[in-house]
């Protein structure tokens, strides 16, 4: 009998303690570090993908983004979605530590990178492993709209929540405003669903499950992977070979082909993040206005073996 997946710790890259980058996942689709720094410390020059996009989940702390003609502040509780093409960087600012996940959507090699660049003995190396990604120096005449870039703040605290937009100019919510998603309809005390995040490479959506809540029946995606980032309360993830139970700080990743449902088999409530990479139409699947959504009931085989599934802890 194939072994259900178990949540592992992430792959240190660089620091010690409680400070520095682990890196999370680094499949096809998505590849994740997890970022813990102390306001003020170095930065990236400014730079921009051809081929991927950037997203940030702002955990603790703030995040300044600095792009061609603006700067935006992300607070706790903030999404930043940075698509190709727009020049930019970013930095630990604030007087507390920042807490944050860094995803290049698709990976493009992400991981191989933060290994290189720790890996790297000289400044020779250095350049090679950067060459090797797909991220480029600001060119003088840059292509990307800074106008593009999203950002979205999460939910409230109750199984409702509210939709209304922030007043602007507060943390997270300069420049571009952080407004807090589209919720779906259905809503009830027990169950909520809110679109955060809709882009060609990425959806992100949050949802809330009142104990006992049961999620989607078991099924497949062929041309896309599936991912849940649990913050609050526990969830049961179901494979063909067991249950895989996603405490609270827990990232799962479920590549193509994998059988799978979920649900809130706990007694708490569960809060948890779903991204689907590519979206491939996911927001109009949840608006009931894409019926041809990449989900498919299991095939008699049985789909891809489970151990493919990646099952991390986050390093609090």
């Amino acid at each position: 009998m194939q072994n259900v997946p178990q949540p592992r710790e992430g792959m240190r890259i660089t620091g010690a303690g409680d400070l520095g980058v682990t890196l999370l996942a680094d499949v096809e689709q998505i590849g994740i570090v997890e970022v813990r720094s102390e306001p003020g410390g170095v930065t990236q020059p400014l730079h921009l993908h051809t081929r991927h996009a950037e997203c940030f989940f702002v955990l603790g702390g703030e995040l300044t983004f600095r792009l061609e003609d603006r700067e935006l502040r992300a607070g706790a509780g903030t999404w930043v979605y940075m698509p190709p093409e727009v020049v930019h960087t970013f930095g630990a600012t604030g007087d507390a530590r920042a807490h944050f996940l860094d995803i290049h959507v698709p990976s493009s090699n992400f991981g191989d990178f933060v290994r290189g660049l720790q890996a790297a003995r000289n400044e020779d190396e250095l350049r090679a492993v950067r060459a090797a990604f797909d991220q480029e120096p600001a060119p003088e005449y840059a292509t990307g709209d800074p106008g593009l870039v999203i950002l979205r703040r999460v939910g409230g605290d109750s199984g409702v929540g509210s939709t209304e937009p922030p007043k602007s100019g507060g943390v997270g919510f300069a420049g571009a405003g952080a407004e807090q998603g589209e919720t779906m309809a259905g809503r009830t005390e027990h169950r909520r669903a809110t679109l955060l995040l809709d882009t060609d490479e990425l959806t992100v959506t949050e949802f809330f499950y009142g104990p006992g809540e049961r999620g989607a029946e078991p099924h497949i995606h062929h041309h896309h992977a599936d991912g849940f980032l649990v913050l609050e309360g526990e969830l049961t993830v179901i494979f063909r070979s067991g249950p895989l139970r996603a405490p609270a700080e827990t990232l799962v990743i479920i590549p193509p082909e994998v059988v799978h449902s979920f649900d809130n088999d706990g007694a708490e409530n569960a809060l948890f993040y779903n991204l689907h990479m590519p979206a491939s139409g996911f927001g109009d699947y949840l608006r009931g206005r894409n019926p041809d959504f990449d989900q498919h009931d299991p095939p008699d085989n049985g789909g891809a073996d489970p151990a493919s599934v990646v099952a991390v802890r986050l390093s609090g």
